[in-house]
C-alpha cells in the first residue's frame, strides 16, 4: 500500500487570487482561485491580471528538495510547482455576437460557434506571450454559465442584458503529471453563474533518496574519470 506523505502545505493571499500550495511526497502542487477583470470589453485586462498573478515573486518560498520544483524553482512562483491547478470566475466572454445570436446558438446547442470566439480560446490563439498558453483546458461541451436570473434557467433579462459566457474555467498545468477525467456544470440557480467542477488524476513521484545518492556518487566519479582523461589529452 502507497501512502502519500503530506510535507507542507501553505496559504498564500495575492492581489485577486487565493493560493493553496503544498507538497505531496515530492511533487509541489500548487491549487489557485482567481477572480479576473468583469467587463465585455476588458480582455486586455483580464490578461493583465492573470500575467500579474502567474508572474508574482511574492510568495514565500517552500521546504523541498532540488527535484520538487521546476525549472530550478524553489515554490517562490507559481510556475515553480510541477502541478498547477487554475480556476474562477476568469470573465472572459464571447465577442462579435450579439445576446440574441448568442442565446439563440445555446438553444440550438451550436457550442462551436460560440467557443470559436470565446475570449480566452482566442487570446491564447492569437498572442504566443499569453500566460495561460501554458495550461490546458478540457473541451467544453456544457452551455455558458453567466449571466442569469438567480433562481431560474433563464439567460440575464435585467435592464443590461449581458450576454452569456463562459466565466467559469478550470485550467491546469503538469506535462505528464495531471489529467482532466471529468468538466462539467451544475444546475445550481443559488447564483447568477452557474459553478462548474473537475475531476483530475495526478502523477504523484516518490524518491528514493538511498538510490539516488548511490547514483549520485557513481555519475561523480565517471564524470572525474572523464575529465582527468579529457585534460590528460589536452595536455
Amino acid at each position: 500500500m502507497w501512502i502519500l506523505s503530506l510535507r507542507k502545505t501553505r496559504l498564500t493571499v495575492l492581489q485577486g487570487a487565493l493560493l493553496v500550495r503544498m507538497v505531496l511526497d515530492d511533487t509541489s502542487l500548487c491549487f489557485v482561485n482567481c477572480h479576473l477583470a468583469a467587463g465585455q470589453t476588458q480582455t486586455m485586462n483580464r490578461n493583465n491580471d492573470i500575467t500579474s498573478i502567474l508572474e508574482s515573486e511574492n510568495l514565500p518560498p517552500m521546504a523541498g528538495q532540488t527535484e520538487t520544483f521546476t525549472g530550478g524553482g524553489d515554490g517562490s512562483m507559481i510556475l515553480d510547482h510541477e502541478i498547477t491547478i487554475l480556476n474562477g470566475d476568469l470573465n472572459y466572454r464571447i465577442d462579435a455576437m450579439t445576446r440574441d445570436n448568442v442565446v439563440r446558438s445555446v438553444r440550438d446547442n451550436n457550442l462551436t460557434k460560440l467557443l470559436d470566439r470565446d475570449q480566452l480560446l482566442l487570446s491564447k490563439k492569437r498572442n504566443p506571450g499569453h500566460r495561460l498558453r501554458l495550461f490546458d483546458e478540457m473541451s467544453i461541451t456544457f452551455a455558458p454559465t453567466y449571466k442569469y436570473n438567480v433562481g431560474t434557467d433563464d439567460y440575464d433579462t435585467s435592464e443590461k442584458k449581458r450576454s452569456p459566457a463562459w466565466c467559469d474555467r478550470i485550467l491546469y498545468r503538469g506535462i505528464g503529471r495531471v489529467k482532466c477525467t471529468d468538466y462539467r456544470r451544475w444546475e445550481l440557480r443559488l447564483s447568477d453563474h452557474r459553478p462548474v467542477s473537475g475531476q483530475f488524476k495526478l502523477r504523484i513521484k516518490r524518491v528514493d533518496r538511498t538510490k539516488r545518492e548511490t547514483v549520485w556518487t557513481k555519475t561523480g566519479a565517471e564524470y572525474e574519470k572523464y575529465r582527468a582523461r579529457v585534460e590528460h589529452e589536452i595536455q
